[in-house]
């Protein structure tokens, strides 16, 4: 394999109190759910023992309950955009537990071009394989992916095994220039 393999648990304790993390996925489709899962429970034992655990989630859209459902009900997100549809995130959000801001689904990943919300500590991803080489299969939400995975200091791909190989050539993936 080209790349080191980790349980969702020994990823989630790389990933620190304060840190930016982007997740794969436009809508349920393709988000995370493994990794979100196991920091969630690590904001949880954080939490319990009375240190802070919070993290700044950017997507491409809304996740999924095992993403933004997960972190919110742990309390371990600081702040969410572009987007967000799930009913414990709008209860973090209206107790002013975390910090939202709606955002054009469009400008998020040229504002993360630009640095506008500081450096991206982590990506999630979702994909469908991984050949020894390297080469991956994107999951079935791209969305900011290619951002993420050019901007992001590291890199969790989240094998989803359900997924079929055949996604293997059906993403044209493109990335405007700037204005």
């Amino acid at each position: 394999m080209a790349f080191p393999i980790l349980s969702a648990q020994e990823a989630a304790e790389l990933i620190k109190n304060g840190d930016n993390i982007g997740l794969s996925g436009f809508t349920a489709s393709g988000s995370p759910k493994v990794i979100t899962e196991a920091l969630a429970a690590k904001a949880v034992k954080e939490h319990e023992a009375g240190r802070p655990f919070k993290v700044s989630v950017f997507t491409g859209a809304s996740t999924n309950n095992h993403a933004d459902g997960a972190l919110a009900r742990a309390n371990a997100i600081a702040r969410r955009t572009p987007y967000q549809n799930t009913p414990d995130l709008r209860l973090r959000i209206n107790s002013h537990d975390c910090h939202y801001f709606d955002l054009h689904l469009s400008e998020l990943a040229q504002k993360f071009r630009y640095n506008t919300y500081g450096e991206l500590d982590w990506a999630i991803l979702e994909v469908a394989k991984v050949f020894e080489n390297g080469e991956v299969v994107l999951g079935t939400g791209v969305g900011n992916v290619p951002t993420y995975a050019a901007k992001a200091k590291k890199i969790f791909l989240e094998l989803n095994t359900k997924l079929p190989e055949g996604l293997y050539g059906l993403h044209d993936i493109y990335m405007p220039l700037d204005p």
